[in-house]
């Protein structure tokens, strides 16, 4: 079960938060804030989803697999991206990559045919033909996806146990590479860590592609992050490093613990923004010991993509739930997750107990205004999302006989904000 929304507080030092979460799901977007404090809104209105199309569970082509395994095994990871009204999902579990229209057709898909049947609606398997057709290729293991301005495909794969490696400065498996597919599900090339045919990279945190149509790879291994930016023909363009011990602190937070949430590119230029959590040690007054720890700040750093010099820092505000407002108690303070980025407007995460909920702030009028969505708790036995460059958001909502495909229309919000 995944979702992006649920913060954890961990007792470690640095807790990567990029991978999948199980729980309710619950968002609230936010976007980039001035160094000094900015109000959020307490109104809150309610946004309406737009339900798409549903997909069936099993194993022919137009269906997915998000749940069985031979053998009991984890479930694999299944991920969506959209383009101009384009679905584009890689489902781990069956090893194929599907192509379908917003009204759920199925236009193309590209499978691994030792895991799935020989394709009966797209027929075409040799790839006679380029319209609507099925291309095989051994996937194993796809995953995180992303698709550039001409439909190129990228997706990430596992390569077989022969080409795996271990690094030891890393201290991390490579196992990982990045296919590339055309908008017609050929096979093109794949990248790793030098580029074309480069070494297997470490565990994979984050896929992305820019405006530039920039590929950039940040992946996690036991030293810390390795960030990686390709350009359109797969030619390295930098990589940067972020250890675990080197997480900048702000002359605030000097002493306290910091916990990377995780990073991400600017969509519309070659800088990276860096979220990183703060927290501060509880002491016992009466034996002077440890308690726990508890949260102090959250800031984003911006940090250029080519040679990883920090150029900025904002402190984002602190999550209060508008619940706890109305308790005689204070409210509990916690963080927000970064979850994606769309022109100027950041977009950030949180859980509360009783509903969902959306901000949007426009770092030029620097103005935020609160959301409410509604997510049904048993459309949660897996979730994955997507954040188009427009602003819209795509979501996978699994529920007991069906995965519905919906998104919610941020980009109509953005547009009135920025007025």
């Amino acid at each position: 079960m995944e979702t992006f929304g649920q913060r954890v507080v961990r007792e470690s030092i640095v807790v990567n938060k990029s991978a999948a979460y199980p729980a309710i799901m619950l968002l609230c977007i936010i976007a980039l804030l001035p160094l000094f404090s900015c109000a959020v809104s307490s109104t809150v209105v309610e946004l309406k989803r737009e339900q798409l199309f549903s997909i069936q569970y099993g194993v022919l082509e137009d269906q997915l697999n998000l749940f069985n395994l031979e053998g009991n095994s984890p479930a694999l990871k299944t991920r969506i991206d959209m383009r101009d009204g384009i679905f584009f999902v890689s489902n781990g579990n069956a090893g194929k990559i599907l192509i379908l229209s917003s009204f759920g057709d199925l236009l193309s898909m590209v499978y691994n045919p030792d895991r799935n049947p020989a394709p009966l609606l797209l027929g075409n398997p040799d790839g006679s033909s380029k319209a609507r057709s099925a291309k095989a290729h051994p996937l194993l293991a796809p995953g995180e996806i992303a698709v550039d301005s001409k439909r190129t495909i990228l997706v990430e794969d596992r390569v077989p146990e022969s080409r795996r490696s271990y690094d030891d400065e890393l201290k991390a498996s490579l196992e990982y590479v990045i296919l590339r597919f055309s908008r017609e599900g050929e096979y093109m090339d794949y990248l790793g860590q030098e580029g074309l045919g480069g070494t297997a990279f470490p565990r994979l945190t984050s896929l992305s592609i820019d405006d530039n149509d920039d590929c950039i790879v940040i992946c996690l291994s036991g030293k810390g992050w390795s960030i990686f930016r390709f350009d359109n023909k797969g030619s390295l363009l930098s990589s940067l490093f972020l250890g675990r011990e080197d997480l900048p602190r702000p002359p605030e937070e000097k002493d306290s613990i910091a916990s990377l949430d995780k990073i991400l590119p600017v969509k519309n230029g070659r800088s990276l923004i860096v979220k990183i959590d703060y927290y501060k040690e509880v002491i016992e007054p009466d034996t002077h010991t440890q308690a726990g720890i508890e949260f102090s700040s959250s800031w984003i750093w911006f940090m250029d993509g080519i040679n990883g010099i920090y150029t900025e820092r904002q402190e984002l505000p602190s999550f209060e739930s508008l619940k706890d407002s109305s308790k005689d108690e204070p409210a509990v303070v916690r963080s927000w997750e970064l979850f994606g980025i769309a022109g100027d407007t950041v977009y950030l995460s949180a859980i509360d107990e009783d509903n969902s909920y959306y901000g949007l702030y426009d770092i030029k009028s620097k103005t935020t205004k609160r959301y409410s969505v509604r997510i049904d708790p048993d459309e949660t036995l897996y979730t994955a999302f997507s954040l188009s460059p427009e602003g819209i958001l795509s979501g996978l909502l699994a529920s007991r006989y069906e995965a519905r495909f919906v998104w919610w229309r941020f980009d109509r919000m953005l547009k009135g904000i920025s007025k």
